[in-house]
């Protein structure tokens, strides 16, 4: 649990980043090889297009990912002026800047993949279909190296609980010596199910863009649990619940009226084909 893992040539390597690259690989590895199981849902891919869309959404992710938290502090800081005034502006830009946020990374990846399949007229949901597999997977890959750096922690236990981890003095935010519960390993462990569920609704069934819909339903309830049980404030609390919790209301909004519309168009394909037959 140290944020720095070695060196290289004087270089410090960080294992967040290096669990970054190791998920961003798993990521393209899953994607490639659903590829070549398209077949089975009865619809070719093109590879070189999916392939490409991909690459689109870690693009996108990487921007979302450091875009969401400035979006959501800017306000907060133009408002309360008064006080943020009396800081540096490197302090300020700390406070706006300091984190890269998960759901950012899938509202950005999301919108570079549709804006890149209509405008190079790409299918967007049979190719998203595809990908999404591989994004819960690439994320527990993350979830491993928060815990390698000491972000997203849990809430505090007792010693001799058996999900407590102690983080050390090096870590970047956790509170070091005290018992905490092991967030990222539960969540990753998560991500990993959802991951091989995904997996499977994508080879058994032919619905368009389900695979979509099941990853954004499965992780919202996901999110939305975990949530309570994490400590670090600097995520953002608004009322109830945190911005990610209202994020994961809205995403699981999105899953029910993306599964009723998918519902509607296989009743009425059924139709179509009786007809024809």
């Amino acid at each position: 649990m140290y944020p720095i893992l070695f060196e290289i040539l004087g270089r410090q390597i960080s294992a967040y980043g290096l669990f970054i690259i190791l998920g961003t690989i798993a990521a393209f590895g899953l994607t490639s090889a659903l590829c070549c199981s398209s077949l089975v849902r009865g619809q070719l891919l093109n590879r070189t297009d999916t392939m490409l869309t991909c690459g689109i959404v870690i693009a996108g992710a990487i921007v979302g990912a450091v875009s969401l938290r400035p979006i959501m502090k800017i306000p907060e800081v133009i408002i309360q002026w008064s006080y943020f005034k009396q800081l540096s502006i490197g302090g300020i830009l700390d406070y706006v800047f300091g984190e890269i946020v998960f759901y950012g990374g899938l509202i950005g990846g999301a919108t570079a993949a549709i804006t890149f399949c209509k405008l190079y007229k790409i299918p967007i949901l049979p190719t998203l279909d595809a990908i999404a597999p591989s994004v819960p997977l690439g994320h527990a890959f993350g979830r491993i190296g928060c815990l390698k750096a000491g972000c997203c922690y849990g809430i505090t236990l007792s010693h001799n609980h058996p999900l407590a981890i102690v983080y050390p003095e090096a870590s970047l935010a956790a509170p070091p010596g005290i018992p905490l519960l092991a967030l990222p390993i539960l969540e990753a462990g998560a991500l990993l199910l959802i991951s091989l569920i995904e997996v499977l609704v994508y080879i058994t069934t032919r619905a368009k863009g389900l695979c979509v819909a099941v990853y954004f339903a499965l992780y919202a309830i996901l999110r939305f649990s975990l949530e309570f049980f994490r400590d670090d404030s600097i995520r953002g609390i608004y009322g109830w619940f945190s911005t990610s919790q209202y994020i994961s209301m809205l995403m699981f909004a999105i899953s029910i009226v993306l599964t009723c519309i998918i519902v509607r168009e296989h009743k009425q394909s059924k139709k179509l084909n009786y007809i024809d037959d």
